[in-house]
């Protein structure tokens, strides 16, 4: 199973997580994914100047907007399985 943490915190809230976190939610039901790929919230990743950080396994991304987001879904993730 593929594990998306998204930051919570507040830099990454205000950079756009909470509309990223969303559009995974949807991305990832609408792929037919949920036995597939979970996704998760964490706190602090200490990278809060390079935009909204989140995990795909142990690898850090960032993205600065929905946009951003969708690409690395599309790379990471729906390439990947």
């Amino acid at each position: 199973m593929r594990v998306i943490t998204i930051c919570v915190g507040s830099a990454c809230h205000l950079k756009g997580s909470h509309e990223i976190i969303n559009y995974f939610k949807d991305a990832i039901k609408s792929a037919g994914l949920d036995n597939k790929v979970e996704l998760k919230g964490s706190f602090c990743m200490d990278k809060c100047t390079d935009g909204a950080n989140l995990l795909i396994d142990d690898e850090l991304f960032h993205a600065n907007s929905v946009d951003e987001a969708r690409a690395i879904f599309q790379q990471e993730i729906l390439e990947k399985i």
